[in-house]
């Protein structure tokens, strides 16, 4: 009987030394097929390169990558020393993948993080400047940077005479897993997690030699002997993970207070509530959430209302435009920009759903994108209509950026109501992804679609659907709620009628297809992030012993239920995705006409 229990751990270890050596032979592969750099004399002028303290880049290798960028196929080059430590040279190939930065615009894996060279143009763009000395996590910033105004033109190469700088591998590691996982940062950086999740698999295998001593000896003598299988090398010792820890540690200690922002007067951050429903001027409203800042803590609380005769659900409250500049403020711009920079390059999938969606009635020739952000839906697009015309229209400076990295030809930053009437063209297409529930008015955002679009033209819409049952069941932690940014949620029915009545014909009606899913497990994060928020977050208290162990706690807890909800999630949103399916899911998405 006692032997049972060990059972399940001989199974788990066995399958991860199978996985160890697996993992060894794909990078094997991916390890040969990283060619060195050509011997091929150019221009040095026309590149910028950018190293980190102690790499140092010749004018021989110079020459060699400007005369790579002369063949025109590539604008980025990361340079890959030739005595990269063993470990870090894994994780680049775990990183780049096979082919990946070819095919797929909006995959950056940043580099090998010791030099990168950038053709002089696109540097110019992206604001980067030649520049040696620099930390491994202002490295990893500009490689990332570069890659992203150099969409499928990035590429790498092994140089056999460059170098890696010298200096103490745990703190370069946690240095570039910080910047790698910046996406994080707002809402508890990710890199301590990743830390303690590598330190778990080794201690795993420790502590399995004393129960099941043969699995275990074969996982830790596979994990060691990855390195030898898949680059030549002398296996890894175990100690690297406590030099990651003990530079995580240090780098904690030595960083300073956050700065707490001045808290503006409560008063001023909303209108006065009101008593009717703006969609249809109904008085028969009721409470349906009340619920705080979920994502950056910010203080305030945030009432949606419905309505009893049209199902319309909004902000009452609403913010003021003080409340909107106060709740905006370093939310997708600035401190915010990475984390959403990441979570719409993840989103690949669903941007190809909307071309598909379009693509059933009609193909673009001028497309305005509204509230594109920095553009990456359009990045996507524009790679299936390569001869269209992609503008995009924000609020932020992110359009603007948008346009540096030429991922649209023209941005325009305002209020659509405000520039419709004046665009300097037509539009066959306009689209909307989910924009419209952040808006104050938006019935008068499909009357400037109107005005933007030529007769028969498109307009696409895409947005929460409040209808979906998990707003019901999960309540507050419903991932479409995302207060205090959602004003409105328009009912699929409402939004229909609205676009009949403002000169459009309906052609195309998804719901559960439409929906992004991932419900339980985006339930499960907004459950951490309140139970346990990063207290380093300007927002919160100065941190403490106790809220630093509460945080510990509730990620502990929260991993195996975040893994189930995924995997829950999987089968809940391919039922949905299924053809034909009329359910509601989380979005809906909406095609009509311009009459």
């Amino acid at each position: 009987m006692a032997t049972r229990p060990i059972r399940p751990l001989r199974a788990a270890l066995w399958a991860l030394a199978a996985a160890h050596v697996a993992e060894a032979l794909v990078l094997r592969r991916r390890a040969r097929a990283l060619r060195p750099l050509p011997e091929v004399a150019g221009r040095a002028e026309d590149v910028v390169v950018m190293a980190v303290d102690g790499a140092v880049v010749d004018e021989a290798t110079r020459a060699a990558v400007a005369g790579v960028m002369a063949s025109g196929e590539l604008d980025v080059v990361d340079l890959v020393p030739g005595d990269l430590p063993a470990d870090r040279a894994l994780r680049l190939l775990r990183r780049l993948g096979s082919g990946r930065q070819r095919d797929d615009p909006l995959h950056t894996p940043g580099g090998a993080h010791e030099a990168v060279a950038v053709r002089a143009v696109v540097a110019g763009r992206a604001g980067l400047v030649p520049e040696a000395g620099l930390d491994r996590g202002d490295l990893v910033r500009r490689t990332v940077t570069a890659q992203r105004y150099a969409p499928r033109r990035a590429g790498a190469f092994v140089v056999p005479g460059l170098r890696a700088a010298p200096g103490d591998e745990g703190r370069a590691r946690w240095r570039e897993l910080e910047e790698l996982t910046a996406f994080a940062r707002p809402h508890g950086a990710l890199h301590p997690v990743l830390v303690g999740v590598e330190s778990a698999h080794l201690a795993l295998m420790l502590a399995g030699l004393a129960l099941a001593p043969g699995p275990a000896l074969a996982a830790l003598v596979s994990w060691c002997a990855q390195p030898t299988l898949a680059l030549g090398r002398r296996p890894r010792a175990w100690t690297a993970n406590a030099r990651v820890v003990r530079a995580g540690v240090r780098a904690t200690r030595g960083r300073g207070p956050t700065p707490r922002p001045e808290r503006p007067d409560p008063a001023t951050l909303f209108e006065p509530r009101r008593a009717t429903c703006p969609w249809c001027g109904s008085r028969a409203l009721f409470g349906r959430l009340d619920v705080t800042d979920l994502l950056q803590h910010k203080p305030g609380r945030f009432r949606l209302d419905e309505c009893r005769d049209c199902g319309h659900v909004f902000q009452n409250p609403r913010l003021s435009l003080a409340g909107l500049d106060h709740y905006y403020d370093q939310f997708y711009e600035g401190e915010g920009s990475e984390p959403w920079e990441f979570a719409f390059a993840g989103m690949g999938v669903a941007y190809g759903r909307r071309c598909d969606a379009l693509a059933r009635h009609a193909e673009p020739r001028a497309w305005l994108d509204v509230g594109t952000g920095h553009g990456h839906f359009c990045l996507v697009a524009r790679q299936r209509w390569p001869e269209a015309t992609f503008d995009g229209l924000d609020l932020s400076e992110s359009v603007e950026e948008a346009a540096r990295r030429d991922w649209i030809d023209t941005a325009y930053r305002g209020l659509f109501p405000d520039l419709a009437g004046g665009l300097p063209r037509s539009y066959d297409v306009v689209s909307m992804h989910h924009y419209l529930e952040h808006t104050r008015d938006p019935r008068a955002e499909l009357g400037a679609a109107a005005k933007a679009l030529e007769p028969g033209g498109h307009l696409m819409i895409e947005g929460p659907d409040v209808e979906c049952p998990w707003s019901r069941r999960l309540g507050r932690y419903w991932r479409c709620w995302f207060q205090p940014q959602h004003q409105h949620f328009v009912p699929c029915a409402n939004l229909v009628a609205a676009l009949e009545e403002t000169g459009f014909d309906v052609v195309g009606v998804e719901r559960g297809p439409a929906g992004e899913g991932m419900d339980l497990a985006s339930a499960v994060a907004f459950w951490v992030s309140r139970a346990g928020p990063d207290p380093r977050s300007p927002w919160r208290p100065p941190p403490t012993l106790a809220t630093w162990a509460r945080r510990v706690a509730v990620l502990a807890a929260a991993l195996p239920a975040l893994a189930l909800a995924a995997a829950a999630d999987v089968v809940k949103d391919a039922r949905l995705r299924r053809p034909g399916t009329t359910r509601p899911g989380n979005a809906y998405r909406v095609v009509a006409r311009r009459r």
